[in-house]
């Protein structure tokens, strides 16, 4: 079985430890002076290194031939190896996700009474402690206030938040980092070196960005880029494996929302998207970019460090950008922008959302024929529509009922999804209540659907979808149903986003 490049290459040392170095002297001080805590708190994101230090420093101090002036472990001697094969009888590792209960704790009460077996401490290390139950939290607690002599506690969280106050307050905090982009640049260019492989610098930088400061996440993109066999791995390869992710189209878009030009932002979305790009991934990308934009606004050492991992002709296109816009605009960009993620969330045109945040960032109206010139087709007129339904316009509705309408009202709303998907969205959650002659009353439980749907034009499009349904004519009134403001609710700041009506 082929070993994951993360563990393959596991710091050994505290040395080979990045972006913690504010932890890693601090550990060290204390293995050399002696002076250990009997219980640490690492708190940190995900792949970071808090189990890796937590393992170091149980090296450290059952080391034999421990290095008095720089307090590394040895590596050679039979502790530092048992640890290092995972066959130390003294150091007891547990995931608190899979082993939460009172009794996983109570097992480890039983065990730490009686003295290490071959080394001088033991050290039980409790990953995602945070997952522990309040009553294993409580049978911890007594423990930590009094452990034996020969026992240290590292706990490990992704969520200290969670922890309760009194088992914070019983051990020696450390916070890790965010490994910064010139780390990880560093690191994941020498383990590809120790494969024997050359990974182009925009390969790399794309790993960086997609790993959001995890080591372990970037060395695990590395690992996939690796298994395709290459020694000299370029953007075009690194394509099948990773996440489709070109940052000039991120900064074409981000240069055409800066200069205003609307209908270029939406091709540069659309051919995104039909070339079968992630749009989740290119939303962060631009995300990214304007968050580096802001940092360069403010200036200062922010401004310098956000662009290090961009190439230099990316870095040099973004600064030329923040010269052309003003803080304050920036600021609207980011907050019009962030708005279009809860959106994509809900709807199945996930461009859309992102198509309409980049008519609002640049200052145009919301108008559908922007959005026709590049993928979608507008409402068409009513006289349209009305070609394409049954001629016969009687007003027999003996036989129809209500519930009659509500069963067949998912075609209503497909019927209208080519001519307006977000008018179709709006019927979706609409419900016909009534059926009074050839009237049909639908309650809608949000007033900004409401609103919506009072257009004469846009009751004429419903009456002539549902004619093409039922075979003749019905009159559309719309009417309040336990209606919610909706002002907070997640589907009310969908449409929000649509720019305050339906595109008609």
């Amino acid at each position: 079985m082929t070993t994951a490049i993360y563990r393959k290459y596991r710091p050994q040392t505290f040395a080979e430890v990045i972006g913690q170095q504010h932890i890693t002297r601090t550990l060290l001080n204390e293995v050399i002076s002696g002076q250990l805590a009997h219980a640490y708190l690492f708190c940190g994101m995900r792949g970071i290194g808090k189990t890796t230090v937590a393992r170091l420093l149980a090296k450290a101090v059952n080391c034999e031939q421990l290095d008095k002036k720089s307090g590394e472990p040895c590596n050679t001697c039979s502790s530092c190896q048992a640890i290092i094969n995972g066959r130390s009888l003294d150091l007891l590792e547990i995931d608190a996700a899979s082993n939460r209960r009172i009794d996983d704790i109570r097992e480890i009460k039983e065990h730490i009474p009686y003295g290490p077996s071959l080394a001088k401490y033991k050290v039980v290390i409790i990953d995602e402690v945070h997952m522990l139950t309040p009553e294993a939290f409580n049978a911890l607690l007594k423990t930590l206030e009094e452990p034996p002599a020969h026992t240290i506690f590292i706990l490990c969280t992704t969520e200290v938040h969670k922890l309760p106050e009194t088992i914070i307050s019983r051990c020696q905090r450390f916070d890790f980092k965010r490994i910064n982009s010139v780390d990880l640049r560093e690191r994941l260019t020498s383990l590809a070196a120790a494969e024997g492989v050359k990974v182009a610098p925009a390969v790399i930088s794309q790993i960086v960005e997609l790993a959001g400061g995890s080591s372990r996440d970037a060395e695990s993109y590395l690992g996939k880029i690796l298994s395709l066999g290459e020694k000299i791995i370029n953007e075009e390869q690194a394509a099948l494996v990773l996440p489709r992710a070109d940052l000039s189209i991120a900064l074409d878009l981000l240069e055409y929302l800066i200069t205003r030009q609307p209908a270029q932002a939406l091709e540069v979305i659309n051919i995104f998207t039909e070339q079968g790009g992630d749009l989740s991934y290119f939303y962060k990308q631009v995300l990214g970019l304007m968050r580096k934009l802001l940092l360069v606004k403010l200036g200062g050492q922010l401004a310098s460090e956000s662009v290090q991992d961009l190439v230099p002709e990316h870095k040099d296109r973004l600064l030329s950008l923040a010269d052309s816009l003003t803080q304050s605009r920036l600021q609207n960009m980011l907050q019009q922008w962030l708005e279009a993620e809860a959106a994509w969330r809900t709807g199945d045109l996930w461009q859309l959302p992102l198509e309409l945040a980049a008519l609002q960032i640049t200052g145009e109206p919301i108008n559908p024929d922007l959005i026709t010139q590049t993928k979608a087709k507008a409402v068409p007129p009513a006289k349209e529509i009305s070609a394409k339904l049954p001629t016969d316009n009687t007003s027999l509705t003996n036989n129809l009922t209500v519930q009659d309408i509500a069963e067949r009202w998912g075609e209503v709303v497909a019927g209208l999804r080519d001519y307006n998907h977000s008018l179709s969205f709006i019927l979706s959650v609409a419900k016909p209540l009534k059926l009074e002659g050839e009237t049909l009353i639908v309650g809608f439980t949000y007033q900004l659907h409401l609103e919506r749907v009072k257009d004469p034009k846009i009751v004429e499009v419903i009456e002539q979808g549902l004619q093409k349904v039922f075979g003749f004519k019905l009159r559309l009134k719309s009417q309040p149903h336990e209606l919610q403001n909706g002002s907070d609710d997640l589907l009310s700041n969908v449409l929000g986003t649509f720019g305050g009506r339906v595109i008609s």
